[in-house]
């Protein structure tokens, strides 16, 4: 059967969808004339069948790759192909937000799998490998695919422990497009090459960019109280990477530099190197010798003085 829809698909491509809104239209309107006809009945099992199958893909991050598409980049020989890379949907919609309550594993697995989940780090694809190397404040080059378009914008996350494996890890940097602003509104499905910026505070050996993607083709209520299309909730994709960030010679000296990698925090609060004179500590005999000495060259210059017809003036101890 999977044979079948395969073929369907492939001979189909954009207008695939197109075709699965006939086969709705088909059943509903077949369904209450009669269904005698069993090999109508089979023929609408296998359509909706492939519906399931091949309506699941919706997007990935390509580059940096994401550990789902490893296998795609042929430069890793231990890492398993994954033939659903762009449907990590957390377990699909029901699943997210009728299940686990919104929930998601960070890197679009079901929340309610075991741990650790297949994607992130000691799971199936977890594997660590470090694919992109950059520097801190470095805008980069993102490539992400999508296969099916849903409305909706996109956003990077970056999480400076690899084994954090929560959403909060994300939380504190959010990246920025190279314009302005953190969310990418997708026009179709395709291929976009994004630029991003990377914090200018941040280095790190080993750290998980995060792509999250939101669809915004769901009916909700809105922040407002009004129900519009896109608000309320809505399908989530993701894909992780493995990155390095490291240091740049050019950093500003009023940045803070932080890197969790060795447990290592540097903040450099002042944005000059200031003159400091070094300062000395005597013990108490070494005092009294240096105001002794001060007193003599002190008497000696006020009779110099007296001599070439000053007044004469005495110091008092």
């Amino acid at each position: 059967m999977m044979t079948w829809c395969h073929r369907i698909y492939s001979r189909r491509k954009g207008r695939f969808y197109q075709l699965i809104h006939r086969v709705e239209t088909f059943i509903h309107s077949y369904w209450k004339t009669n269904f005698n006809n069993l090999n109508m009945f089979w023929s609408a099992v296998i359509a909706l069948s492939c519906l399931v199958a091949y309506a699941h893909g919706h997007g990935r991050l390509d580059v940096p790759a994401n550990r789902a598409s490893l296998w795609r980049t042929g430069l890793f020989s231990d890492a398993p192909p994954n033939y659903d890379d762009d449907g990590l949907n957390c377990g699909g919609f029901y699943h997210q937000h009728s299940v686990n309550g919104g929930r998601c594993g960070i890197c679009g697995d079901a929340y309610d799998n075991a741990q650790p989940r297949a994607h992130e780090l000691g799971g199936k694809y977890g594997q660590g490998h470090i694919v992109a190397t950059y520097e801190q404040g470095e805008v980069i080059s993102t490539k992400v695919y999508i296969s099916a378009y849903h409305q909706g914008y996109w956003e990077f996350r970056l999480c400076l422990d690899p084994s954090d494996q929560t959403q909060e890890c994300f939380a504190n940097f959010l990246l920025e497009l190279e314009d302005g602003g953190t969310k990418y509104y997708p026009k179709g499905t395709g291929y976009y090459d994004v630029n991003y910026r990377l914090p200018s505070n941040v280095v790190c050996e080993h750290c998980v960019l995060q792509w999250k993607y939101t669809a915004g083709n769901n009916w909700g209520v809105c922040a407002d109280g009004t129900g519009a299309l896109g608000c309320g909730d809505q399908e989530n994709f993701f894909s992780c990477s493995d990155i390095s960030i490291k240091g740049s010679e050019s950093i500003p000296l009023d940045v803070p530099i932080v890197n969790l990698n060795d447990i290592l925090r540097l903040l450099i609060l002042t944005n000059q190197i200031q003159d400091v004179r070094p300062s000395y500590s005597y013990s108490s005999s070494r005092k009294k010798y240096m105001n002794r000495h001060k007193r003599k060259k002190l008497n000696k210059k006020t009779k110099l003085k007296a001599k070439r017809g000053h007044k004469k003036f005495t110091y008092h101890r």
